[in-house]
Parts: structure tokens; C-alpha cells; sequence
């Protein structure tokens, strides 16, 4: 952080010397991108828009730019300039898979996919576009890439990272084809490529989750009742990804009242950034950094998440923070922002895990790439959220994803009752939801309801033995 301040010091200066050269005002919006200031970042990039003398070569960092700042119409325009000045194939693979990107955001996949494959065309070894190729819609017999990214999966060449993205693409249309066991053959590579190449013990994140469990605990919770900040503005989407938060998110920000924001990382990053003003002198390890997060001024720490949640939040009374991470921080919600809504989302354990071990996350997420590592986490984090119920039973609203897709009406309605939020039946039909959607799901909640997900796991029951029996030991009911 202070070397990207000093970075900003030296910029302006530079823009001071040089005020026409829009190089350095594109910089200085990249800082304030990294520092997470949106607010300045969105003013800088509006100077941009209109400064005279941006040349073409910078319209490809710009339009990046713009795409972190979730303005998409924006990026597509100074993609497309892009595209028609760029000359060289990868340079113009890469920008139509920016541009696909986006249009995927945006729910248009037809116009996603005809990028894709322009893109392919160019570039046939780009895996992560291969990946978000085969991500866009279910694949056919008629109609795949298996073979395709079979001989791109067994090509020697392969970086790691390269051999475990084709592996998840190809598992993926392998199992649209109900292909189940070349499907998993495949995906057991792949995850195994990924692990290899992390640096990762899972027993430091389950020790972390049990200190959260022991730190914030009754006394805490009796202790801080009384300390947060006044705002119901906020309504936490928690638990697991791939739990099926994406589509409660979309439900919820149908309504007029109610902005999806995302998932935002603005609530550990303002209780971090406390931790280390009111104790400077703290070792930062996880287990002294808890201790010290259960002693903040709580109700400084809510006032200052709803301020770093703008410009995005503010123009409706409430909206939604889907981070699945945030289940970490309940306890510190509470007592931060007692009048916050948090819906933890719950999906039957073997589909829920199965879910998370078929999705190569960008980042994040290490325990998802080894099944005995899954399980272990899995069944912490279960532990961590059985307390939170407890301690907070009147607080925590526990939706199952199978109830909500048998009877999507009324789970709506007890939803939208928790929150506090009058009906409006357009919230069932969260399929015509206009917001972006940037998760892994944002080609899925373009689509009414369906039930074909729940039970997957039982196509892969031998395979999944071992896992769903240390489930079973720990407690856990998976039948």
C-alpha cells in the first residue's frame, strides 16, 4: 500500500510536468484500482473519457480499466477501437476475450460465445477462453468441443496451470454429454495439476476457523449487542460458493428497493485496516489478528464499510454484499451492523462439494483441489456455521437451495419477509434480471429455475466414497 502511495506521489508530479500526456492519468487510475479507492478511481476514469489526446495504445488498458470498475458499455467501446488498430493475432485474441467476457457479464451468450470463438480461431491454446467457451451453455451431441480439447488436454507442452484448465473445460462438456467417468478421470487430473503447484495446508485454515469459533463466542456476543452502527442497508449473501447464492442475489435485486453490488471484499479489508490502526504493534499471524479484530470500535467498523461500499451502493435503501467469504466475519457483522441481513445458504453437502471440486476458481478456494481437503474444510466450516446459528439464531436466515427451487414462490416470500422487503412478484422471475452477473453462474441465472443440478453428485457416487465417508464420520448426514 505505501509503495503505491508514493507510485501516486510521483504521479502527480508527472502529471503536474506533463498535463496532456494521458499515460500518466491512466496510471494513476491503475493505482487507485490496486488501493480499491473506486470512488477516485471512477473519477480519473471520467477525466479519461473526455481528455483529448488519449491515443489508441492505450485504449486496451483503459478498456481493462473500465471492466474493473464494472463499466462495462464503456470497456466495449474502447475495446472495439481496440480491436479494429491491433494487428497482431494474440493481441486481438486477447481483446475478444475480454469482449466476450463482458458480454457474458452482461447475459448476452450467444454474442459471448461468437467471440469465443473468433478468439479460438486466432489463439486455439488460450485455455482460460476454451474454458469460458465451454461454460456458456450445456453442450450437445451435436454440438462440442470434446475432441478438440482432448488433443489441447494431452499436448506435452502444457503448462500446469494450462493442463489443469483444459482439464476442467473438457470434464465439463464430458459430463454434459453424460460422459460421467471420463468426465471425472479428467477433472481428477486436472485438480491434481492445480494442486501440485500450490503452496497450501489445509490444517492452518481449519486451526483458523476453530479460533474464529473460540474467540467470538457468548461473551462476545453479549459484550457487543449494543456496539454497531445504525444502517439496514446491507444484506450479506454467505456460506460456500457454489451453494447457489448467485441466484437467491438475483431474487433479492429484482426488487426496486434492493442493488446487487457484488461480491465485495470491503468488509475484511475495512476490519484489517482497523486492526492495524488501533494496534500497530500487533503480529500479524491469523490467530492474534482474530483476538484483535474481537476488540475493534464496532461501530466505527460498520460506519466504515458502508462508506467504502460507494459510489456503487447508496442509490437504493439496500443492497447486497454476496461474498461467500464473509461467513468467516459473522460475528464481526453483528456487532458491527446489527441490523444487517444475513442469509447463509445451504445446499445438500455431496452436490455442494462435488460443485466446488468441478470449479477451477480464479483465485481463493485452495482446499477445492484434493477431496481429503475438501472434506476436512467442509466439515470446519459446517462446525463454524452451526455456532453461528446458535449464537445468533434470530439473526442468521438458513436457506436451503432444494427448498428454494421446489417451491420458488414461497421461499421467495419468507426471503423477501426476512429482509423486511414488501413482495414484488417480479422477484420470481429473476431470469430477466438485467444486472450484471460476474460469478461462475452468470450463464446459469440467465435461466428459468431447474432442478437438474440437485443429486448430480450421485453420478459420480464411486468416485466421491471417500469423501462423502469422512463427511458421514463427522457427523454430517449425505443420503
Amino acid at each position: 500500500m505505501r509503495d503505491i502511495q508514493s507510485v501516486l506521489v510521483s504521479i502527480e508530479k508527472a502529471i503536474a510536468l506533463e498535463p496532456h500526456n494521458a499515460k500518466w492519468l491512466l496510471q494513476k487510475l491503475q493505482c487507485h484500482l490496486a488501493l480499491q479507492d473506486k470512488a477516485s478511481a471512477n473519477q480519473v476514469a471520467d477525466s479519461l473519457l473526455t481528455f483529448p489526446s488519449l491515443s489508441n495504445d492505450l485504449y486496451p488498458e483503459f478498456a481493462l480499466a473500465l471492466n474493473a470498475l464494472q463499466r462495462y458499455q464503456e470497456a466495449l467501446t474502447y475495446y472495439k477501437v481496440a480491436l479494429q488498430e491491433a494487428s497482431d493475432a494474440n493481441v486481438q485474441s486477447q481483446l475478444l476475450f475480454n469482449m466476450g467476457s463482458i458480454y457474458r457479464y452482461l447475459g448476452d451468450l450467444g454474442m459471448a460465445n461468437e467471440l469465443l470463438d473468433e478468439a479460438l480461431k486466432l489463439n486455439p491454446e488460450d485455455a482460460e477462453a476454451q474454458l469460458l467457451r465451454s461454460s456458456l451453455r450445456k453442450q450437445t451431441l451435436e454440438q462440442n468441443h470434446v475432441d478438440e480439447l482432448t488433443d489441447l488436454f494431452a499436448h506435452e507442452g502444457n503448462s500446469p496451470l494450462q493442463k489443469a484448465t483444459f482439464a476442467y473445460a473438457l470434464a465439463k462438456e464430458l459430463e454434459d454429454l453424460q460422459r460421467y467417468e471420463q468426465s471425472f478421470e479428467v477433472l481428477y487430473s486436472g485438480a491434481q495439476s492445480r494442486r501440485k503447484n500450490m503452496r497450501y495446508h489445509v490444517e492452518q485454515d481449519i486451526n483458523t476457523l476453530q479460533d474464529i469459533v473460540a474467540t467470538f463466542n457468548d461473551d462476545f456476543a453479549k459484550r457487543t449487542q449494543d456496539s454497531g452502527f445504525d444502517s439496514q442497508e446491507p444484506i450479506f449473501i454467505l456460506g460456500l460458493p457454489r451453494t447457489g447464492s448467485t441466484l437467491i442475489e438475483r431474487i433479492l435485486s429484482q426488487h426496486s428497493d434492493v442493488y446487487a453490488a457484488g461480491e465485495l471484499n470491503d468488509f475484511a479489508l475495512s476490519m484489517m485496516a482497523q486492526v492495524k490502526q488501533q494496534f500497530p504493534n500487533q503480529a500479524s499471524n491469523k490467530s492474534t489478528l482474530i483476538h484483535a479484530s474481537s476488540q475493534l470500535d464496532f461501530a466505527k467498523l460498520g460506519e466504515k464499510y458502508i462508506q467504502e461500499t460507494r459510489p456503487e451502493t447508496g442509490h437504493t435503501p439496500r443492497f447486497i454484499d454476496k461474498l461467500p467469504l464473509n461467513s468467516l466475519y459473522v460475528g464481526l457483522i453483528r456487532a458491527a451492523l446489527p441490523r444487517a441481513k444475513i442469509i447463509y445458504v445451504k445446499r445438500h453437502p455431496m452436490d455442494t462439494c462435488y460443485a466446488i471440486y468441478k470449479q477451477l476458481f480464479t483465485q481463493g478456494y485452495p482446499f477445492s483441489y484434493d477431496l481429503d481437503e475438501l472434506a476436512e474444510y467442509y466439515i470446519a466450516h459446517e462446525r463454524m456455521m452451526q455456532h453461528w446459528l446458535a449464537l445468533y439464531p434470530d439473526a442468521i436466515y438458513a436457506l436451503e437451495y432444494e427448498k428454494l427451487v421446489a417451491d420458488l414462490d414461497t421461499q421467495a416470500r419468507k426471503l423477501l419477509q426476512f429482509c423486511e422487503l414488501d413482495w414484488q412478484a417480479q422477484c420470481v422471475d429473476f431470469e430477466q434480471n438485467a444486472q450484471p452477473s460476474t460469478t461462475a453462474s452468470a450463464a446459469q441465472v440467465r435461466q428459468k429455475i431447474y432442478a437438474s443440478s440437485i443429486g448430480k453428485w450421485r453420478c459420480y457416487s464411486e468416485q466421491l466414497a471417500p469423501l462423502k465417508a469422512k463427511l458421514q464420520q463427522a457427523g454430517i448426514a449425505c443420503d
